[in-house]
Order: structure tokens, then C-alpha cells, then sequence
């Protein structure tokens, strides 16, 4: 069924479907997201998530708009750690969504925008996985299923939590279903080859981290299709490798601009810090469910065990989804398509399992493939147990076929039946996607900033950076003031991390007042804004230094030195 020669166009009349159910397929996936995610409360007054990741992202949907309309570098922000900046292309800045959401944020605000996208998030990933279904099985109701097990997957539900640029992975079974189409001669190369570039360009400005993964895992995955093949059968192959490369240039034209910053920031990037064995994949957690899955409430002991958050532990397809596949790949096992595919599909799995083999936070000393890849530039950042993403498109698709399979309406019955109890497994837990009060704080209002700090001052923010909503109230202020300090990902190099970690944890040093000075002083800064929620150690340290303050409703405005006060020790 995945051979090279299966030859047939992509229309609803081939299989005795009517193009409406295409449109019908993706209001489904519309209304399933609203009754999983949506909410009666205001998407202007709440957003979907938890912690300050999603109002990271608000800002981020902001900030596009917000630099182009006012003739600013949009991939340089001076607003942040002022007066040094930040280069975006080193952050998770969803340029591509920021403008496609240009007209909500205009008329409803950036928390409406972030809430729209992150509610349609898995219904169109779901939609696009459908479209690839469709092109490989020819059957509606198969691939209905295939794009609920896609866009409704664990990992997408984890990333949910507060990862706007990695829940929206509707891109990649659109560049799955552009390479099958033009190996199977269903696809014109110029058609092909400008499709593709804007896919992979549309990619780069949601996350160059699936971009890289996409890339390295895509040219694995062709090799194997490589190796499987026949000699003679092998054109359709070399001739899509051909095209690929000749998508390069129009992609380095196009995306020249975030391109030369991102190289130009390559020695100043912020990288995460994270290690691939703290976020790799469990092999139980295929089985196990977490706390975002309806059946993770039986399971939340046990499956707190395994590495990494709730957002990172994706790897949960379910029983039932698994035997699907098995059956799929034992029923067609001696086709050389489908064992290129069970092999792909295990090979990427292996993958999410990071540098070395774990159980239960346990690293055991089998070394893995990843262990050398991850060496590679530009994906050693990754996260593995994100790869299973697409271990669980490869899921869908084989549900897909294996339903399509059916040979009579009783065999067809039984099928579909295992394949509800598969979604029922993949069910998420309503209760694990709060949506959170956005941070509203009177005092960071444009007028009031104004007339309280003066035009443009520049203000440190406290609660610190990851710990706190400064983000939020900038947006809220129009951007009427820019930040000492920020988050929009992890700390610039350059900064003193006594310092930081002082400011964010409160857990201060004897020379804390001195610390704290110097950094007033680096970065300019006119005033601390202390909020609520700030460690009470921070507080009552900084009402002891010599520098004028004032309450203003729920926040403390302090006077920040213009010049040196303090002793140095």
C-alpha cells in the first residue's frame, strides 16, 4: 500500500466521497478542541496554560505587529534586557504565527489571539494528518480516525501546558503528504519544490527546533525508504532528494533576514541548558498514561516517575493504538513499502528515547543513536522525547490503513470499534488545561506609567523574569516602558548569574545591596517595580537600602541610584 507505484490523484470523487467532507472532517476536529480546551470564561481576561510560558508568547504575538507598525528591527528587541536587547531569532519568537494572528491581535487583543491559536492548535494538525490519511487510504471515516490520534496525541496535549510553538505541528504532515504526492508522480516539481519552501519557511518561524528535527529525521527516514527499495524502483526516490535540495536557495532568499541574525547571534545564542537524558522518552510511558490523559488519573503515581514535566512526556499512545499498528505491520510485513515504514517508525521512536536507554529515571549504560546525533549543529538542542510527535503521526497512519483494510461491513464494524476504544485511551483530562487569569495590574496602564514614571522610562521588574508577569504587564502598557531584564527564554550570556538568581529565588547574599546596584547601574535602570507575589526576602531588603520608594496601589515603586551609593565589598 506504500509503495512507490501506488498512482492515484488526491480527489474526493476517486473514493465516492463529495468534497464537503474534507470541510466536515475539520469542523469536527473544531468542535472537539472546544469542548476539550475551550472555556465560558473571557479569552481576553484568561489564557490556556499554566506558569509564564504562554504570557511569554502573548508578548511575542505582540511584539511583531507592534514592531513593524512602528518601524522598529523586529528581530532585535531593545524593550528587553535593555540596554543591551535580545536577538528573537535565538528565542521561541513565532514570527509566522504573530503575523498570521496580526488581524485578531488588532481587533481583539494578543491574549485573544494566543487563546484562538492554542485552542485551534490540535484541530488543525489533526486536519492536515486527515489529508495525509486520505491521500493513503482513499477512505473518510480511516482517516477521521488518523488525524484525532495525531492532533489529539499525548504530545500534543502536554505541549498544550504552555507551548504555542510546539503544539503547532500542522506543517509537518503537510510536508510528509507534499513528498509522498511527488514521489508517487502525483505532484509537478515546480508545484512541489515552491510548496515544500514554504512549508519549510512557514516552519522556521514557528520552530527552528522541529525544523532541525524535521530536517535530520526526514533524511533518515528517506534512507531507509532507500535501502527497502529495489535498485530499479529507486528513481521515484532520487528524483525527490533532487527537488529538496532545490528548495534550499528559495528558503535562504526568503528567510535571508531571520537567517543572518540567527547566524549573527549563533556565538551570543542562549542555549537552554537542558540535557537530553533530563527529557528522553520512557519506553513505559507508551503505555502509561500522565495527568494530561483522562486515564492518567489512575496512573499519576507511577507515571511521575518518568523524566522530564507533564509537557514532556508525550510518548503515551495507548494500548489499543499500539496493536493497531502491530496489526497493520504484521498484515503487510512483506511488502518492502511497509517495512520501510515499521522500520522508520521504530527508528524514530528509538530516537525520542534520547542518548541512553531509561526507565523510570533511571539511566541505564545502553548507549543509543542519539548519543552521536545529537553532536550534529543546530539540532543538539533538541529535546528527544519531543520526536515522538512523530512516532505518532507514523501510529496514525498505520491505524489509517489497517482500518482501510477492511474487507467486510462485520470486519469493518470490529475495526472501527477497537479504533473508538484506541481514542477513548487518548482522551484528555479537562482538568489539566486551567485556563489561568491573565496578571491585569491597574498600575500598568499606558496613561498611568506616563504620568507616574515619565515617558519611556526603563524599570526592573520584580517578580523576576520567569518568575513573575513582567511580560504581561508590558504588553499591558502598550510597551510604554522597556525592561532591565525579561523572559523570553533562558538569560544572555552576559549577565551576572549571582545576581539573577538573587533577584529570582530571593535567597540573597551579604552583598546583595551592592549586587543590586551594580546591575541598576549597568543596565540603566529609573525604577524597581516591586508586584505582588515578589519574595518577601527581596522586599524588606530593598526597603532597607537607601533609595526613595513610594506604594502605588499593589505595587512598590523604588528610585533606582543613578550613580554608585552603596560601599563595593
Amino acid at each position: 500500500m506504500l509503495h512507490l507505484s501506488n498512482r492515484s490523484p488526491l480527489h474526493p470523487t476517486a473514493t465516492g466521497l463529495h468534497k464537503l467532507y474534507y470541510l466536515a472532517s475539520l469542523c469536527i476536529y473544531l468542535i472537539l478542541a472546544l469542548c476539550y480546551f475551550g472555556t465560558w470564561h473571557s479569552w481576553t481576561q484568561h489564557y490556556l496554560g499554566e506558569g509564564n510560558d504562554p504570557v511569554s508568547f502573548v508578548w511575542f504575538i505582540h511584539w511583531w505587529p507592534f514592531a513593524l507598525q512602528h518601524h522598529l528591527n523586529p528581530f532585535v528587541s531593545y524593550y528587553v534586557w535593555h540596554p543591551d536587547g535580545v536577538n528573537l531569532s535565538w528565542t521561541t519568537s513565532i514570527p509566522t504565527i504573530a503575523l498570521l494572528l496580526w488581524p485578531i491581535t488588532a481587533t481583539g487583543g494578543p491574549v485573544m489571539a494566543f487563546n484562538v491559536i492554542s485552542v485551534l492548535a490540535p484541530a488543525i494538525s489533526a486536519w492536515t494528518a486527515f489529508l495525509l490519511a486520505m491521500y493513503l487510504s482513499r477512505r473518510w471515516l480511516p482517516s477521521l480516525f488518523a488525524g484525532y490520534f495525531f492532533g489529539f496525541s499525548s504530545y500534543e496535549f502536554g505541549q498544550l501546558l504552555g507551548h504555542l510553538n510546539l503544539d503547532l505541528v500542522f506543517l509537518i504532515p503537510v510536508a510528509v503528504l507534499l513528498c509522498v504526492t511527488h514521489v508517487r508522480g502525483d505532484l509537478r516539481r515546480r508545484t512541489f519544490v515552491l510548496s515544500l519552501a514554504a512549508v519549510l519557511i512557514l516552519q522556521l518561524g514557528i520552530s527552528t527546533e522541529v525544523l532541525a528535527s524535521l530536517c535530520v529525521l526526514g533524511a533518515m527516514t528517506w534512507l531507509i525508504f532507500l535501502l527497502f527499495t529495489p535498485i530499479a524502483d529507486r528513481k521515484p526516490l532520487w528524483r525527490l532528494a533532487k527537488d529538496i535540495a532545490l528548495t534550499a536557495p528559495i528558503v535562504l532568499v526568503f528567510a535571508a533576514p531571520y537567517l543572518f541574525y540567527m547566524f549573527k547571534g549563533m556565538a551570543h545564542g542562549q542555549p537552554f541548558h537542558t540535557l537530553p537524558s533530563e527529557y528522553s522518552a520512557d519506553p513505559l510511558n507508551l503505555l502509561i498514561p500522565t495527568r494530561v490523559s483522562l486515564l492518567g488519573r489512575a496512573t499519576s503515581t507511577w507515571a511521575e516517575k518518568f523524566s522530564g514535566n507533564a509537557s514532556e512526556q508525550g510518548a503515551y499512545l495507548g494500548l489499543p493504538l499500539l496493536l493497531v499498528a502491530m496489526w497493520y505491520f504484521r498484515d503487510h510485513y512483506r511488502d518492502r513499502g511497509v517495512k520501510a515504514f515499521l522500520v522508520a517508525t521504530c527508528a524514530l521512536a528509538i530516537m525520542s528515547l534520547g542518548p541512553h536507554l531509561q526507565i523510570e529515571r533511571h539511566i541505564t549504560k545502553l548507549r543509543l543513536p542519539w548519543h552521536e546525533i545529537m553532536k550534529l549543529p543546530l539540532i543538539d538542542e533538541a529535546l528527544p522525547t519531543r520526536f515522538m510527535m512523530y512516532v505518532a503521526l507514523c501510529a496514525a497512519i498505520a491505524a489509517a490503513l489497517w482500518l482501510s483494510d477492511a474487507k467486510t461491513r462485520k470486519q469493518l464494524i470490529g475495526r472501527v470499534g477497537i479504533a473508538m476504544l484506541a481514542a477513548v485511551a487518548l482522551l484528555p483530562d479537562g482538568s489539566a488545561f486551567a485556563w489561568t487569569s491573565w496578571p491585569a495590574q491597574p498600575f500598568f496602564q499606558a496613561a498611568h506609567i506616563e504620568q507616574t514614571l515619565g515617558k519611556h522610562p526603563n524599570v526592573l521588574i520584580l517578580p523576576f523574569s520567569d518568575k513573575g508577569p513582567g511580560m504581561g504587564w508590558q504588553v499591558d502598557a502598550g510597551m510604554a516602558f522597556t525592561q532591565a531584564a525579561g523572559y523570553l527564554g533562558p538569560d544572555p550570556k552576559q549577565e551576572d548569574g549571582v545576581t539573577l538568581e538573587e533577584l529570582r529565588h530571593g535567597e540573597l547574599s551579604p552583598d546583595f545591596g551592592s549586587h543590586l546596584e551594580t546591575f541598576c547601574l549597568a543596565h540603566n535602570v529609573d525604577y524597581i517595580v516591586i508586584g505582588p507575589d515578589t519574595p518577601t526576602a527581596l522586599t524588606e531588603a530593598i526597603s532597607k537600602l537607601p533609595w526613595t520608594q513610594h506604594v502605588d496601589g499593589n505595587v512598590v515603586v523604588v528610585d533606582a541610584p543613578r550613580m554608585p551609593t552603596l560601599t563595593q565589598r
